[in-house]
């Protein structure tokens, strides 16, 4: 598999695996938010999520390649409006994106939305979507038990993202039902906070098509670890689990996966006053041997995703 080839699976890996995580992180934030979460109109939430990819692929005679990326997103969730059932209307707005790509064979990538500096290199490939997905707000429906409906993903962004380079190694993505489906997989509906046993567990399944690897199956389980005080507040503690499955992938691409080893770890806080996600982060080691041809390559993925609430000052910086 010659440079260009790794590059490309490589891209549509980190694609479906990223988009993955995506669901898994609104998971996580869901998780909390079926307990006791509580709306009212006005309300805005400020959350940072980084996201942190490293991945290295054993060649063979080729040696060993690493590549990284780096993705921190700043958001804000404004309650519009909440029905007769409690359910609310929620504004999703990404005030700002950074990402930071390290990958063999090419310069560095850079970028920030919130600088005036003039994108460089394949950050000009990026430069639209990423600016597309700052100025554009993304609505959805959440009940009191954390179910996501009615999902509104603005027709500007999806034309921009249909005409981004690589838009078809996106699967779903790059389409608008393929995009509402993504976010509705991340309902989640939990016990109620006043049924909690410490010890106890649920699982939930999100699945995202990936042209690289077929259809990624991501299954996270969550322990209820009791309540913990800190700095006088209460929060409610989740410890997930997270397995991936690779399904077949596209008849065109040759490359096979094999997943030889996976671990996670991680925690959730939610603050039970305030009725909101106050901090998850969950780290995911993965190694599998990917067959392309008369071609072997042992891969090993490092990945980390931290999601937070944040001070609207911290989220404006």
């Amino acid at each position: 598999m010659n440079f260009f080839a790794t590059h490309r699976y490589l891209r549509q890996l980190l694609i479906g695996l990223a988009t993955s995580w995506l669901i898994t992180s609104f998971n996580h934030a869901l998780a909390a938010e079926a307990l006791v979460w509580k709306f009212a109109v006005g309300d805005v939430h400020h959350y940072q999520m980084v996201q942190e990819i490293r991945m290295s692929m054993d060649l063979g005679p080729e040696g060993e390649t690493v590549s990284t990326v780096k993705q921190t997103l700043d958001m804000s969730w404004e309650v519009e409006s909440i029905d007769e059932s409690g359910a609310a209307r929620i504004a999703q707005k990404i005030s700002r994106t950074q990402i930071d790509i390290a990958a063999p064979g090419q310069a560095n990538v850079r970028y920030d939305t919130a600088s005036d500096a003039s994108p460089q290199g394949y950050a000009t490939m990026l430069a639209p979507v990423l600016t597309a997905l700052t100025t554009s707000t993304f609505k959805f429906t959440l009940s009191a038990t954390g179910e996501i409906t009615d999902v509104e993903i603005p027709e500007s962004y999806l034309e921009v993202l249909s005409r981004s380079p690589g838009a078809s190694t996106m699967g779903g993505l790059a389409t608008a039902e393929g995009f509402k489906g993504m976010i509705s997989q991340g309902g989640l509906t939990l016990p109620q906070s006043e049924d909690l046993i410490a010890g106890q567990e649920w699982s939930t399944l999100s699945e995202v098509a990936s042209p690289a690897t077929g259809k990624i199956t991501t299954i996270t389980t969550y322990h209820y670890a009791g309540s913990r005080e800190i700095d006088g507040q209460q929060f409610e503690v989740f410890v997930p689990k997270i397995e991936t499955r690779f399904g077949e992938a596209e008849k065109t691409n040759t490359a096979n996966v094999e997943l030889t080893n996976q671990e996670s770890s991680g925690e959730i806080l939610f603050n039970r006053s305030a009725g909101r996600l106050e901090f998850s982060t969950i780290s995911m080691r993965m190694e599998s041997v990917i067959t392309a041809g008369i071609n072997t390559i042992h891969q090993k993925l490092n990945q980390k995703v931290q999601f937070k609430i944040v001070e609207p000052s911290e989220a404006a910086r």
